[in-house]
C-alpha cells in the first residue's frame, strides 16, 4: 500500500532523535532531518512505494550523515565556540545520581567510534534490528554485531569509570 507524504510526520521525532545523537549539535541534527525530509519530498513519488518507510528515512539520513562527515574531513576540524571561550566555570554539575549516570553514558557514547555509535543509536535507542541496522548502515550482519558488542563493552567500563582508550578511526 502507498505511504502518503503525512507518513514522513510520524517519523520526524525517531529521525531526529538519532541525528542529534549522531551530531551532537542540535542544530545540524535539525538541519540533517531537514535535509533528509526535503530529500524524499523530491522524491515523493518513487519512495511512497517503499515497504518499510521508516528504515527507508533511517538509511537516507544516515547516507547524508556519512557524507556530510566526508566533507567536513576534506574541509577540517571546526571548533565549537564553548571550546574557544572558556565557560566551564559559569557550568554547575547536577548533583542528582541519575542525572550523573545519564550524563556518563552520553558521555561514553560521544568517546565510541562513529560506526559503533551509529550502531548502539540503531539498535539501542531506535529499536531497529540486526538486519534493518546492517541494511540501514550498508555493512553485513556480523558487522553489524561486532560493533554493537564492543560498544556495550567500552560503555559498560566507562560507566563503571575505568578509563578507555579508544582509537579514532575514519568514517568508511
Amino acid at each position: 500500500m502507498p505511504h502518503h507524504k503525512g507518513d514522513l510526520a510520524k517519523e520526524i521525532d525517531g529521525l531526529r532523535r538519532y541525528a542529534r545523537l549522531l551530531m551532537r549539535n542540535s542544530n545540524e541534527a535539525d538541519d540533517l532531518v531537514q535535509d533528509c525530509l526535503l530529500r524524499a519530498l523530491e522524491k515523493w513519488p518513487a519512495i511512497a512505494q517503499v515497504t518499510n518507510l521508516r528504515r527507508y528515512l533511517f538509511s537516507m539520513l544516515h547516507n547524508l550523515f556519512i557524507d556530510g562527515t566526508r566533507k567536513a574531513q576534506r574541509r577540517g576540524t571546526v571548533v565549537p565556540i564553548e571550546s574557544a571561550v572558556n565557560v566551564a566555570p559559569l557550568i554547575q554539575p547536577e548533583a542528582q545520581t541519575p542525572n550523573l549516570e545519564l550524563c556518563d553514558l552520553r558521555d561514553g557514547l560521544e568517546k565510541l567510534s562513529e560506526n559503533q555509535r551509529e550502531v548502539v543509536l540503531l539498535i539501542g535507542l531506535s529499536g531497529f534490528t540486526y538486519d534493518e541496522a546492517a541494511e540501514i548502515t550498508g555493512c553485513p550482519v556480523g558487522t553489524v554485531m561486532s560493533r554493537l558488542s564492543r560498544a556495550r563493552h567500552t560503555l559498560r567500563e566507562h560507566v563503571a569509570g575505568e578509563i578507555v582508550e579508544i582509537p579514532e578511526r575514519q568514517v568508511k
